[in-house]
């Protein structure tokens, strides 16, 4: 069955682990890239797996740290963050690895965001402890090009017979005494005035968005969602759920991830969902009714807590995601389930 509700999918791969799953936890490498030449490292190594203190993450030599570090002790992990800079260039092409771990059993989540807002995720393991970062993606141009006009006018065929119609009757004889050419520059205006009114949405006040608004939409509205389902009181999952999710779709949701989700309820354990990330927006359909028809790439971060075990998961899905414009913004009509992958 393709069509899946996406709450059940992250904790539907997670849950069923838990039992049977080790304490092996993965350290995680955050790189953002806060502006040209500067970038912002959080590390975080586990505690209780006998790591040792030289697993660090390695940089070229033109990297630079700018002091202090901070150093936080969590239940679980050694977090320390600090900033550095990239003399003579960003984050694009650089070759990073995690120096020692190459001497461990556990794998490594990098988790890179560039300063033109793409993000890249890999898994690096004893195996293979070293990444190149690639290059920022190319920024969207807006600008209709001229075979996506010619597609959307041919959509509008009522308008092109009325067109060639007018251009037929001008060709007839004696029709510049019947005034034939007059009506005949008013017809193509008025089909021209038509197609360009047939284009707009019943939605007057929505634009259809940038790819890289459209990541910002979907990622505001599924974490919503996905972190809807960690209040307590079902009356507040519900009113949670209804700023995200539009109309039948929200009583399925609702229903279907209501028990599932409630892990604190069995064998103590609790599921929490840390970070999402819109990794690739494919296509943008907009409907005449204004909705879209959005294809994508998402990464799902979160942990599992089980009897004094903390199991860290990351997983990444491809659906095709629709949503609808209210009075004033989106919500989730359908979610299509094309795939789903396990990182971590």
């Amino acid at each position: 069955m393709i069509k899946l509700i996406l709450l059940s999918i992250f904790v539907g791969v997670i849950t069923p682990r838990i039992a049977l799953a080790d304490n092996i936890r993965p350290v995680y490498l955050e790189i953002e890239e806060l502006t040209a030449g500067k970038i912002r490292v959080v590390w975080k190594v586990p505690q209780g797996q006998g790591l040792s203190t030289d697993l660090k993450p390695s940089f070229p030599e033109r990297f630079k740290i700018v002091p202090p570090t901070r150093r936080v002790q969590t239940n679980d992990a050694n977090v320390e963050i600090w900033e550095m800079i990239a003399g003579g260039g960003g984050l694009a092409g650089v070759h990073i690895r995690i120096a020692g771990l190459e001497q461990t059993t556990t794998d490594a989540l990098v988790r890179i965001r560039l300063s033109d807002g793409s993000i890249h995720r890999v898994v690096l393991r004893p195996t293979e402890t070293a990444t190149t970062i690639p290059g920022p993606q190319r920024a969207e141009e807006n600008a209709e090009t001229l075979p996506s006009f010619v597609l959307k006018f041919l959509d509008h065929w009522h308008y092109m017979v009325l067109l060639a119609t007018a251009l037929l009757l001008s060709l007839l004889p004696g029709a510049r005494h019947r005034g034939i050419v007059l009506c005949t520059v008013f017809l193509v205006m008025g089909a021209l005035c038509g197609h360009a009114l047939g284009r707009l949405s019943a939605f007057h006040h929505q634009n259809t968005p940038t790819r890289t608004d459209a990541a910002k939409i979907l990622q505001g509205l599924m974490l919503n969602t996905y972190r809807a389902f960690m209040l307590e009181r079902d009356e507040d999952v519900y009113d949670v759920l209804e700023r995200s999710v539009s109309g039948g779709y929200l009583n399925e949701v609702y229903l279907e991830n209501r028990e599932r989700l409630r892990l604190g309820k069995s064998g103590d354990a609790m599921a929490l969902v840390h970070q999402l990330d819109i990794t690739s927006i494919y296509s943008i359909q907009e409907a005449s009714d204004g909705r879209l028809n959005i294809v994508a790439d998402w990464d799902v971060y979160g942990s599992v807590y089980h009897q004094n075990h903390v199991h860290y998961r990351c997983n990444t899905y491809t659906a095709e995601v629709t949503i609808e414009p209210t009075e004033s913004f989106w919500k989730i009509v359908k979610i299509q389930l094309l795939d789903e992958r396990r990182v971590l």
